[in-house]
C-alpha cells in the first residue's frame, strides 16, 4: 500500500473517530462538523480540527482557514451550528486518495 493511501486512510479514520465529515474540492480539503450548539461544542471542534488537517502533508504554499476561534468565523459556526475548516497546499496524491474514499 502506498504512503499516500495510508495517510488518506488515517485522515478518514481520525475524522470519523471525532465525528467530522470531509470533502475534497480540487486541491482543497474541507472538513466540517455539524451539531455545534454550545460554546463547549465549539471549543471541542476548535481543538480537534488540526489533528485531522495536520495529517495532510503540505507540498506547496497554502493555508488553513475556516470558522475557528481565530476570527469572525467563530460567530458563523455558532450561528449555523456547523464548524468548517479548509486546507490548501496539501499533497495531491493524498487528496486523490481521499477523493476515492469519500
Amino acid at each position: 500500500m502506498s504512503k499516500s493511501k495510508e495517510t488518506a486512510q488515517k485522515i478518514v479514520a481520525i475524522a470519523k473517530e471525532y465525528g467530522w465529515d470531509l470533502n475534497v474540492r480540487g486541491s482543497i480539503l474541507t472538513i466540517y462538523k455539524d451539531g455545534i450548539r454550545s460554546k463547549e461544542d465549539f471549543v471541542r471542534a476548535d481543538m480537534e480540527y488540526y489533528s485531522i488537517l495536520g495529517l495532510l502533508p503540505s507540498t506547496s504554499p497554502g493555508s488553513i482557514w475556516g470558522t475557528d476561534g481565530g476570527g469572525i468565523g467563530a460567530l458563523s459556526a455558532m450561528n449555523s451550528g456547523v464548524f468548517t475548516m479548509n486546507k490548501s497546499g496539501g499533497s495531491k496524491r493524498v487528496l486523490n486518495e481521499l477523493k476515492k474514499m469519500v
